[in-house]
């Protein structure tokens, strides 16, 4: 795509190219916000996976100030950990094409349980739990025809209670828009695990973000991209307290091409809606977004770069561009109880918590000859 044609389909002008540096950039434009409740039961932790220098894999629990509580082995590379809602248990993903989940105690660090994919089938690095704690819910690759799938375990037992299409290829990630509504990240990358880095379908990619039913697997919403973005992955989203869901991409295109990288939509919109941020910023993203997460106040969307080396912010009640900043192999995100303030990892060892308004980054903790993963939680 060339820049002409992108502009016009992100509607992007002079005017809005001129608010970057004006005053509805202070924190009095975006300091109304306030900040939801967090439940106190993981407020105290953080948790990310990691390699070391002799490339093996571990999960760690973290305090907020950076202390190691525990950490554990895996038997391959992690994507991202999640956390139970209501009980001291935190899960793990294995990085696509995935073929375990395990699930470890908090407070002791033992692990409880793992759990496999569905024959025939492969994990994509993403789960989460119901709103109850009851059930797990993963995304999954039924390799043999490339079809996506959503699976909701009784996490306690394994048992599947239900299977449904995630109606498109290659769900990456999926986020609960409330109970019984899950939206879903289908990144149109039909792969298979004994080579899973080929691209199957690069002509033929359809990405879409699917709105589905908890209570019966039907689809309730679905939006896509314009025909000249069928190659635009998506890959990972977030959903703020107004219902807005915030997509990631990772072009598959060519490296030169003119694209967005970053999106919002909801369950009642026909279309995706661009953000647009400074073409040297774009450029610098390297058509690939790492991780995606609005803010404690669900006012601000921050989205990192690790080939990039960089994190940048968005105003959600402007879909404007804030600010950036440039941290070197910088991945994992995660807001914290503080409005505008997020922590991010590196892949470098570090960790940092920034506040998007003041455009600063603080030093948390540095590990040595470690690699964080991916994602935070």
């Amino acid at each position: 795509m060339n820049r002409r044609s992108f502009l016009k389909l992100t509607g992007l002008n002079m005017s809005l190219l001129g608010m970057v540096n004006s005053p509805l950039w202070s924190t009095k434009a975006l300091a109304t916000a306030t900040a939801p409740a967090v439940s106190s039961l993981h407020q105290e932790h953080f948790a990310s996976a990691f390699t070391d220098k002799h490339q093996q894999h571990h999960l760690a629990l973290l305090k907020n100030n950076g202390t190691l509580v525990w950490k554990h082995v895996l038997e391959a590379r992690a994507h991202a950990p999640v956390f139970h809602p209501n009980k001291p248990i935190v899960a793990i993903v294995a990085r696509r094409p995935g073929f375990y989940l395990d699930l470890f105690d908090t407070d002791t660090g033992e692990r409880l349980k793992q759990l496999q994919p569905t024959s025939g089938h492969h994990f994509y690095g993403h789960a989460l739990f119901s709103i109850d704690g009851k059930t797990l819910i993963t995304q999954e690759n039924h390799y043999a025809s490339g079809d996506g799938k959503i699976f909701v375990r009784d996490w306690e037992t394994g048992t599947v209670l239900h299977e449904w299409p995630s109606y498109g290829i290659g769900p990456h990630q999926s986020c609960l828009m409330d109970k019984t509504t899950l939206v879903i990240a289908n990144g149109g990358l039909k792969t298979h695990p004994d080579n899973d880095r080929k691209i199957e379908n690069i002509d033929s990619m359809q990405p879409n973000v699917s709105f589905i039913s908890l209570k019966d697997g039907r689809l309730m919403h679905q939006v896509t991209h314009p025909p000249e973005l069928h190659q635009l992955s998506i890959r990972h989203l977030h959903v703020n307290q107004q219902g807005q869901v915030a997509v990631a991409f990772q072009y598959q295109g060519p490296k030169w091409d003119t694209v967005p990288l970053v999106g919002i939509t909801d369950i009642k919109s026909d279309h995706i809606q661009y953000l647009t941020m400074p073409e040297p910023i774009r450029q610098r993203f390297k058509q690939y977004c790492g991780s995606v997460r609005f803010d404690a106040s669900g006012k601000v969307l921050a989205v990192t770069t690790p080939r990039g080396g960089l994190v940048a912010f968005w105003s959600m009640e402007q879909q404007a561009f804030l600010n950036n900043t440039v941290l070197m192999d910088v991945c994992g995100l995660k807001e914290t109880s503080k409005a505008f303030e997020f922590m991010v990892s590196t892949g470098r060892g570090k960790f940092f918590h920034i506040n998007a308004l003041e455009k600063k980054a603080q030093l948390v903790q540095k590990f040595n000859d470690l690699q964080w993963d991916n994602h935070l939680t």
